[in-house]
């Protein structure tokens, strides 16, 4: 890669971020990095011989000041509620790119709608990048695409991580109060959290799913146009989830499976489902975003995307130990 900055990471020294900048440092990237704590940045930057600046996002001077060095920010500041529509808005503002890897139902909606402002600033607003949004988002496309058009769709992930950040539980917190949400003849409609649970056979097993209001519900509706959509999250046992750690002993990240899955119904009955195995959810979504700024970066790209429309289905297998499953085996 090229030793110029190109891009921002903001948020570099939370959970997720830390991760992203040292795999970033390893593919010879040379972000940027960012975020609101002076001495968390400097000792990153010190570590990994990169460039930094403390950052506020309510200080718009500091914010322009810092965009026009770079033409793309990547966002790995959560929770995304406060940090993704004011500094997607200054990207546009500034000609810069925005991706993130928020999950986050109002956020989505937020980022959507500033897709004609995107277009006419010829940026590229593009949330969604951990784990959850990459692998729902492209199985929805290739099962959509499928039966030429879903009229009813279903979409789950079922994570393992060997650490789950801080930054999830906090940002759970904060979208509570907004409850349940699913797509009904192409309208969002509220429903309790909690209602609507099923059971989901995955590659190793079903598993109990509720329906959850994350981004995975609008990204694959700007991804399929499919009028009724739900969103799930699995939960797997434990021990399935970790099949390969000794007993009594601590697991590494290579013993973790994750999965998507999505199945779509057409107008006609016809029906198709996928499933994409992975390893370690954190592990995904660092290099997915990596790879995402490596993309965005290449390509003439303005408006609001979901992964899959700005990628292709396909953008999910090109993270390593990945692999998309049509059919499951029988026992």
């Amino acid at each position: 890669m090229s030793e110029e900055v190109s891009w921002m990471l903001y948020g570099a020294t939370g959970f997720a971020g830390g991760l992203i900048a040292q795999h970033a440092h390893e593919r010879g990237h040379r972000p940027l990095l960012a975020g609101r704590s002076a001495p968390a940045l400097t000792a990153l930057a010190e570590s990994l011989d990169l460039s930094y600046r403390t950052l506020s996002l309510d200080d718009p001077a500091a914010l322009h000041t810092a965009l026009a060095e770079v033409d793309l920010v990547l966002n790995a500041a959560g929770p995304f509620l406060h940090t993704a529509a004011p500094l997607a808005e200054a990207c546009i503002n500034a000609g810069v790119h925005y991706l993130d890897i928020s999950n986050e139902l109002q956020v989505f909606l937020a980022l959507y709608d500033l897709h004609q402002r995107a277009q006419r600033a010829d940026v590229a607003i593009i949330p969604g990048f951990g784990f959850g949004v990459v692998a729902t988002n492209c199985l929805a496309r290739y099962v959509s695409d499928a039966i030429g058009g879903a009229e009813h769709l279903e979409v789950a992930a079922r994570i393992a991580s060997a650490q789950p950040g801080p930054g999830a539980a906090a940002t759970r917190q904060e979208n509570l109060p907004y409850g349940g949400w699913i797509r009904q003849a192409g309208h969002l409609e509220p429903q309790q959290l909690g209602t609507g649970t099923t059971t989901i056979v995955f590659p190793d097993g079903p598993c109990g799913a509720m329906p959850v209001p994350t981004g995975d519900l609008e990204a694959a509706f700007q991804a399929t146009g499919a009028p009724n959509i739900v969103a799930y999250s699995a939960q797997g046992d434990p021990a399935a989830l970790n099949p390969q750690a000794p007993a009594g002993e601590a697991a590494g990240p290579e013993t973790f499976r994750s999965f998507g899955w999505a199945r779509a119904t057409g107008p006609d009955g016809a029906t198709a489902q996928a499933w994409l195995q992975t390893g370690e959810s954190y592990v995904f979504t660092v290099d997915a975003s990596i790879r995402a700024v490596e993309e965005a970066l290449t390509r003439s790209l303005g408006g609001a995307f979901s992964p899959a429309t700005a990628f292709g289905v396909d953008f999910a297998l090109t993270i390593q130990d990945t692999k998309r499953i049509d059919t499951i085996p029988a026992g």
